[in-house]
């Protein structure tokens, strides 16, 4: 029987409920089951959440790895949900990546530097563009949903993303990233819970129309999947 655990090393709260609850239960239908590390600010303070070094990422990706036992009954893949947005400026190659026109380009990169220096075939790098809330963007009409009344202004911010087409592609300045969208949408009416809503409104959504909509989300999801059926069957071989 398959048996693969999937740990996510995620940047915050948010991201580890959404890792939980939305794509807990998607994974599960594919034998893999998620399991959720929040990264850590302050190891003497047990204060967790919050991208604030590259050396804060490997370090719990070294902690991770160190409790991973090899056993005949499981496979484990690692993978990591970081924001591209407000990624701090020391991760490997961030200056190269940032030189680079296209948004994708950058978080390949970025993501091929994480995995050479984690040098595992069973880590999986992940960097969200350009943040956790551009998922929300597949739909964000459903953002009524958590804050009603304001409905105008919700078609208001779809107008004008509508204009980028691609919610991987909203821009990560201060005042423009798709946080900061819905926040000023949202003002001063609702004040917006990013671990509340990033449960309810992607549940809403569906994750089958945000992967199609995500391209890169839509990747690292497949290349999960993926990853984990080969361990498996590498693992079912060396039985026979």
């Amino acid at each position: 029987m398959k048996n693969c655990i999937l740990t996510i090393l995620c940047e915050g709260p948010t991201e580890s409920n959404f890792a939980s609850k939305v794509l807990g239960p998607f994974f599960c239908t594919h034998s893999i089951y998620v399991k959720t590390v929040i990264l850590t600010t302050s190891r003497k303070k047990g204060a967790t959440g919050g991208m604030i070094s590259h050396q804060q990422a490997i370090n719990d990706l070294a902690r991770i790895f160190a409790t991973i036992r090899s056993n005949h009954s499981e496979t484990n893949i690692v993978t990591t949900m970081f924001d591209l947005y407000a990624l701090p400026n020391d991760f490997t190659d961030y200056a190269e990546a940032m030189r680079q026109k296209d948004a994708r380009t950058k978080v390949d990169i970025l993501e091929q530097a994480l995995g050479a220096e984690i040098g595992r075939r069973n880590f999986i790098p992940y960097i969200q563009l350009h943040e956790f809330e551009a998922l929300l963007f597949s739909d964000i009409m459903v953002l009524q949903i958590d804050y009603p009344d304001v409905s105008r202004n919700i078609e208001k911010l779809k107008a004008q993303t509508d204009l980028i087409g691609d919610p991987e592609l909203i821009n990560h300045n201060p005042e423009t990233a798709p946080s900061k969208r819905i926040i000023n949408t949202l003002h001063p009416k609702y004040q917006y819970n990013k671990v509340r809503s990033g449960v309810s409104i992607t549940s809403a959504i569906t994750l089958p129309v945000i992967m199609d909509k995500c391209a890169h989300f839509n990747d690292w999801i497949n290349q999960i999947i993926h990853l984990s059926n080969q361990l498996e069957y590498e693992k079912n071989s060396h039985k026979q």
